[in-house]
C-alpha cells in the first residue's frame, strides 16, 4: 500500500540529455471543426495556474496565439523565458532537408521565441509538399512521400546542433521504428509523444522506452472526447473514458475528479501528460494531481481497462510502410 509520502511525484523528469521537463503540460491541439475559442486565453490562464510546459505544433495553426500569450505573461513579469518548457513539432509535409529548418523557423517566428525546449518529429510518415496544405490530396487520396524518418532525424540533429532546439524527440513512433532510429542516430530521441490512457495502455512501448531512457508524453489522456462526433469510431472509441465506472469509482474513493485520476495515472508512472482544455476551471483542476496517490490496486484496475482503443489513427495513410499503428 502507498503511504502519504508516496503522493510525492516529481514535478519534472530528467531527459536523457540532462534537460528537465515538467510532467504536466497544456495540450493545445484543437480540431479545426470546432469553433476557435481563444488559445491565447487558455495559455494565459494555464500560466497563471502554474503550468510551465506548453505543447503545440506547426500543424495546429495556433502558434501565433500562443506566442502572444507567452509575450504577455513575460511582459507582466509572471514568467521568464527560461521558466517555460515549450514544445512544437515538425509537420509531415516538411520532411525534406530544406523544409525541416523552414518549419522550425516558422514556429519560432510565430511563437516569438529564439529557441524551443523540445522539437518533435510529429509522425513517421511524410506527406508531399503542396503549398501550405497540411493534408495534400489528389482525387481524395492522401499524397505521401517516401522520405525515410531516419533522414528526417539527421535534419533534427542539425537543428539540435544549431542551438535553436534544446532537445529533440519523436511522436507516434512504434517500437520497431525507435529501434531502427536508435541504431542509426547520433543523438537519441529524448521523448516519444504518443496516445496513452487506460483504454490504450501500450505496456510494451512504455517498457521499451523506459529501457532505452526515452521519456514518454501521453496525449489524449481522456480519450479525446472533444473530437467532432464524425471522427468517433463507433463501439471501439475511447471518448467515453471519463465516464467509465472503474474510473468514476476510483475518483469517488479519492474525492477527486475522473480527469484528475486519469492524469495521476500517468504522472505516477513517470509519464509526462498534456491534457487540453480551454475552460479555466478545468485548466486549474488538472493541476491538482500532486496531492493524492493511486494505490497499486487502483493502477491495476485502470490498466485492466486496456482495449487497444485509439482516438488518433490517420487511417488514410495506413498502407504506407512507415505507418506506425500496425
Amino acid at each position: 500500500m502507498y503511504c502519504m509520502e508516496d503522493t510525492k511525484v516529481a514535478r519534472t523528469i530528467e531527459l536523457n540529455d540532462g534537460a528537465r521537463m515538467p510532467v504536466l503540460g497544456l495540450g493545445t491541439w484543437k480540431s479545426s471543426h470546432l469553433p476557435r475559442t481563444s488559445v491565447q486565453g487558455a495559455v494565459e490562464t494555464a500560466i497563471a495556474a502554474g503550468y510551465r510546459h506548453i505543447d503545440t505544433a506547426y500543424s495546429y495553426g495556433n502558434e501565433v496565439e500562443i506566442g502572444k500569450a507567452l509575450r504577455s505573461k513575460m511582459q507582466q513579469g509572471i514568467i521568464r523565458r527560461e521558466d517555460m518548457f515549450i514544445v512544437s513539432k515538425l509537420w509531415c509535409t516538411h520532411h525534406g532537408p530544406e523544409d525541416i529548418p523552414a518549419c522550425l523557423n516558422k514556429s519560432l517566428n510565430d511563437l516569438q521565441l529564439d529557441y524551443l525546449d523540445l522539437y518533435l518529429v510529429h509522425f513517421p510518415v511524410g506527406l508531399k509538399k503542396m503549398g501550405d496544405e497540411l493534408f495534400p490530396k489528389k482525387n481524395g487520396k492522401m499524397l505521401t512521400s517516401d522520405i525515410d524518418y531516419v533522414d528526417v532525424w539527421k535534419g533534427m540533429e542539425a537543428l539540435h546542433a544549431s542551438g535553436k532546439v534544446k532537445s529533440i524527440g519523436v511522436s507516434n513512433f512504434n517500437i520497431l521504428q525507435l529501434e531502427r532510429l536508435l541504431a542509426l542516430c547520433t543523438v537519441p530521441p529524448a521523448v516519444n509523444q504518443v496516445e496513452l490512457h487506460p483504454y490504450l495502455t501500450q505496456t510494451e512501448l512504455i517498457e521499451f522506452c523506459k529501457s532505452k531512457n526515452i521519456a514518454l508524453t501521453a496525449y489524449s489522456p481522456f480519450g479525446s472526447p472533444a473530437r467532432p462526433p464524425e471522427l468517433f469510431r463507433g463501439d471501439t472509441d475511447p471518448h467515453k473514458l471519463l465516464e467509465d465506472p472503474v474510473v468514476t469509482e476510483i475518483a469517488r474513493k479519492h474525492r477527486h475528479s475522473p480527469a484528475q485520476v486519469l492524469l495521476r495515472y500517468h504522472v505516477q508512472q513517470g509519464i509526462v501528460v498534456i491534457p487540453k482544455s480551454d475552460k479555466p476551471h478545468h485548466i486549474l483542476e488538472n493541476t491538482k494531481i500532486f496531492d493524492f496517490s493511486l494505490t497499486e490496486e487502483d493502477m491495476r484496475a485502470l490498466r485492466g481497462l486496456d482495449r487497444g482503443w485509439k482516438a488518433c489513427l490517420l487511417d488514410d495513410i495506413k498502407s504506407h510502410p512507415y505507418y506506425p499503428f500496425v
